[in-house]
């Protein structure tokens, strides 16, 4: 996620000072178009539409937002009951945590009535959709992608492939209760700020570090992933496979060839092959298409209404077609093609 600079106002409105982060307030509006694109350009672009009876006269969005340490603080109500639909969220997890109301979250293949009782932890692998019945307010953590999954790597010695749990949480259990009070914390130390721009200084690092550990714990309890033993475990890449990694995740658009990665990444190519067999049990080439194949099914749950799926294979570099599609369905179950009829939906 790209954030603007933080451009807080003070709320005239007494009720709305009393609301969470309400000197970062950067949304506050009762147009639905103005909000999609406000709060999109906050999150990621996103449907967003006011349904069921009085949903227009109701409807008033807010959006508060704060940086914390490398997070996200944010608070968000809709006032009317809105349907939201970003897609794959593909570059942050999303922690909610509902204050007030109740809202119908689908991540992927589960489905969770998040409350007051009950948090949602998102999964940016996989498609979101939600509904938040009127009067649903909630504080959300945006956690940038790789910023946690280098805490998992500390774990685990290595990224799970793939990473999918259940996205539910339940503030009435023990980690659950310490979940939503780290989030209050966050909260409230934001808001003590002598500064509203601050955001990145080593206290605020270290707490959002350990708030990120604390996650990182209830998702690997929720995958199963707590049971492995040591010798199930495979150690961290060296800095070689990593610096390729990343380089491979930047330039999915363009060709990229072992003799050009081996030089990004500071090693031969002997060097990088062997690295990714014995680190990601994977070939180089496996892990640039499944990495294609991510991105396009992001662009795809992004894309417009008359967005073409061959079109968006070859902004992630998918030059053949017909072999692109195949290992589409091989990996996702389903024809690119359906994947765009299912986001038109």
């Amino acid at each position: 996620m790209e954030m603007e600079d933080e451009k807080p106002r003070e709320p005239h409105d007494p009720v709305a000072a009393a609301l969470p982060l309400a000197r970062y307030t950067l949304v506050d509006t009762r147009d639905p178009e103005l909000a999609r694109e406000q709060i999109g350009r906050i999150f990621c672009p996103h449907d967003l539409n006011p349904v069921g009876p009085g949903a227009a006269a109701l409807f008033e969005a807010r959006h508060h937002s704060a940086a914390f340490g490398g997070l996200t603080l944010n608070f968000v109500s809709y006032g009317a009951q809105v349907e939201i639909d970003p897609g794959c969220l593909d570059r942050f997890f999303l922690l909610q945590v509902p204050l007030a109301g109740s809202a119908l979250v689908r991540n992927g293949p589960h489905e969770t009535l998040a409350n007051v009782d009950r948090a949602t932890l998102l999964s940016p692998a996989f498609p979101t959709r939600m509904v938040w019945d009127a009067g649903c307010e909630k504080l959300i953590v945006l956690m940038p992608r790789g910023l946690l999954e280098e805490h998992v790597i500390r774990v685990l010695d290595r990224i799970p492939r793939p990473f999918e749990f259940d996205p539910a949480i339940d503030l009435r259990r023990p980690r659950g209760g310490a979940i939503r009070s780290q989030v209050t914390l966050l909260q409230h130390l934001a808001e003590s700020r002598d500064r509203p721009s601050a955001g990145t200084d080593v206290f605020e690092r270290e707490l959002a570090s350990a708030f990120i550990t604390l996650l990182v714990g209830h998702m690997l309890e929720r995958d199963g992933e707590t049971s492995l033993s040591q010798s199930q475990r495979v150690s961290v890449a060296p800095a070689h496979v990593r610096r390729a990694e990343e380089y491979i995740r930047a330039h999915l658009d363009s060709a990229l060839t072992l003799p050009h990665l081996a030089e990004k990444s500071g090693s031969s190519m002997r060097s990088l092959q062997e690295g990714f067999r014995q680190f990601r049990e994977s070939t180089i080439s496996d892990f640039i298409l499944a990495q294609r194949l991510d991105r396009w099914r992001a662009l795809i749950l992004a894309s417009d209404a008359d967005a073409k799926v061959g079109d968006l294979a070859l902004c992630v570099g998918l030059n053949h077609l017909g072999r692109a599609a195949a290992a589409y369905r091989d990996r996702f179950g389903e024809a690119p093609s359906q994947t765009l009829r299912h986001r038109r939906r």
